[in-house]
């Protein structure tokens, strides 16, 4: 996964899957019991299923509460309520994604399964918001006593230029059983800051646990390594030309990543994908014939 324009700093993140969105559909709240968006398998072993409701709206001007609840949960089951609210008159841009509002009140809410056991799943939701400086809210939901509960949260620090995207990936070959990362961003010139982290399912404790050896991989396309991050500021800033040749490239310490060199200052983008940050660097080549570079594993 590589990183966007720094000038477009709540878009920072870009979707490794490209995939055609459908024509956005205005979904209007009923009056009774919500409107319902979507339903997602919960169990492999019952009918189980979470059901993503919009509540607390009847018409423009209202707030509407998203919540999740099991589809066979008795009436006085739990319902986990998701933290940030909609605008009335939800719509659509596909089947996992609704969004509602303009600019500063916009709200985008995407789900994403995950398969926690064998036969249970949980579910990822993102909420964003916000205009030029975009921010977003994390959580897993999980099955628990009969209703959903939230299991883990990665909120970001809401502090100025960041970026984050969670996801699931499988945890080891031909296993049915996902972990999930978050992988975060903070743009500055002191360096910007990167990481990622990977999460698993306890299933004897049923909670959320850090992975420390099945790790998500990463690898950097860099162009450049220094022992100054004015320098390494400066290599990057020079690269630019007037196409704006390196925007997508970070400055990060060396130090924190256990196969770089430490104590130096590289000027790289980080993706999911060997290929990808190949690609990188034949991009930058093009765009400016100076830059030359190499891919490393993080």
């Amino acid at each position: 996964m590589g990183f966007g324009s720094r000038s477009a700093l709540g878009s920072v993140f870009i979707m490794l899957l490209g995939a055609s969105v459908p024509r956005a559909v205005s979904a209007e709240p009923a009056t009774q019991g919500g409107l319902e968006l979507k339903r997602f398998k919960a169990s492999e072993t019952t009918e189980a299923m979470y059901v993503l409701r919009a509540t607390g709206c009847r018409k423009a001007g209202d707030t509407c509460q998203l919540e999740l609840e099991l589809s066979d949960g008795a009436g006085g089951k739990r319902k986990a309520k998701l933290p940030a609210g909609m605008a009335y008159g939800i719509q659509a841009e596909s089947s996992e994604r609704w969004t509602s509002g303009e600019e500063e009140q916009n709200v985008t809410t995407s789900v994403q399964p995950v398969r926690l056991e064998a036969g249970e799943w949980g579910l990822l939701v993102t909420q964003e918001g916000g205009f030029e400086h975009v921010h977003r809210h994390h959580r897993l939901y999980a099955v628990k006593d009969g209703g959903v509960a939230e299991a883990w949260n990665g909120d970001e620090n809401f502090a100025g230029p960041e970026s984050s995207h969670v996801g699931p990936y499988p945890l080891t070959p031909g296993s049915p059983v996902e972990g999930f990362y978050r992988e975060y961003a903070f743009l500055s010139a002191e360096p910007d800051q990167w990481k990622i982290d990977a999460y698993r399912w306890d299933a004897a404790g049923r909670k959320v646990v850090k992975e420390l050896r099945n790790r998500p991989a990463r690898y950097a396309a860099i162009i450049g390594s220094f022992k100054t991050v004015q320098e390494a500021i400066a290599s990057r800033d020079n690269a630019q030309l007037e196409q704006a040749c390196t925007s997508s490239f970070l400055v990060l310490e060396t130090t924190p990543h256990k196969r770089l060199t430490p104590g130096l200052f590289i000027v790289t983008s980080i993706h999911s994908e060997k290929k990808a940050a190949e690609a990188a660097l034949k991009k930058v080549s093009a765009c400016n014939p100076k830059v030359s570079g190499y891919v490393k594993t993080l």
